[in-house]
């Protein structure tokens, strides 16, 4: 257990960390789908809105009747707003940004520059441009010689999904919280019993560098659990122990033939010198 502690559980809380980092760009990632998703649907809702005006539009330029002073486009324009209880505003802007025509005429607003850039250089007839509160959507309109004269703005809150989104987020979160507990549970039994034998080298080194080998070494590592790593460590460190006791037991009698042999020399110096 201590062996776990000092090394395995590093490498699971490395692994829980990855894996929370992958869970929560995966969280992130659904979310800006749903969003972009529900961005959409409510457009493609829009879209109609912005059709049957464009159709009003085309045929009061084709009349020769300025925009602003026609009635119908204006009654048009009134009704639309009315189609979605969410729809903020719907305005017509010329090719210059400003602002022609607008339902149910009041105090005019001036839209934001990103918003008439994209409604004016948009490369698609049908635009889209979404913000934290607001989403933007409208169709660029031509005259008859296919010349852009302006594009058509419709503004819708996006407050009224604010409940769907609450409910989504939750949904996400509790899914990505369910997933990252079942998956640091197997990864901790995995890391726990798949690198077991990762734990007994460790303990085989730690008994070897606190008692050394004992006569008794090969009983005690016969009962460690089975594992291929572990029991040719064991045998490695008998083998090598048994080879060191046998350079030190021919060392010692090279050492003891040699003290023989001082032993002799100085002997026969003696009878030599009497």
């Amino acid at each position: 257990m201590k062996a776990f502690f000092e090394v395995h559980l590093r490498l699971v809380i490395t692994v829980w960390v990855i894996l929370l980092s992958v869970l929560g760009l995966l969280y992130l990632m659904n979310y800006m789908k749903f969003d972009n998703l529900m961005s959409q649907v409510v457009s493609s809702k829009l879209q109609v809105i912005s059709t049957s005006l464009e159709s009003s539009i085309q045929r009061t330029e084709r009349l020769g009747i300025p925009l602003h002073s026609a009635h119908n486009l204006q009654t048009s324009f009134n009704k639309a707003s009315t189609r979605e209880e969410n729809v903020k505003a719907v305005k017509l802007i010329d090719a210059k940004g400003d602002i022609v025509l607008q339902a149910n005429t009041g105090d005019v607003v001036s839209l934001p520059q990103d918003v008439v850039r994209r409604a004016l250089n948009s490369n698609e007839a049908y635009w889209l441009l979404s913000t934290e509160d607001t989403l933007f959507s409208g169709l660029q309109v031509k005259n008859s010689f296919d010349q852009l004269m302006g594009s058509i703005v419709i503004e819708y809150d996006k407050s009224a999904m604010y409940g769907v989104y609450a409910a989504v987020q939750l949904h996400l979160l509790e899914v990505t919280v369910v997933l990252f507990l079942i998956s640091a549970l197997i990864v901790l039994f995995a890391v726990r019993y798949g690198l077991s034998d990762v734990t007994n080298v460790i303990k085989l080194i730690h008994g070897y560098s606190t008692h050394g080998v004992s006569t008794n070494y090969p009983q005690k590592t016969s009962k460690l659990p089975s594992g291929e790593m572990t029991q040719k460590f064991a045998e490695q460190i008998i083998q090598s122990e048994k080879m060191k006791t046998h350079v030190s037991d021919e060392i010692d009698k090279i050492k003891s033939v040699s003290g023989t042999e001082k032993q002799i020399k100085r002997a026969d110096s003696l009878e030599v010198s009497q």
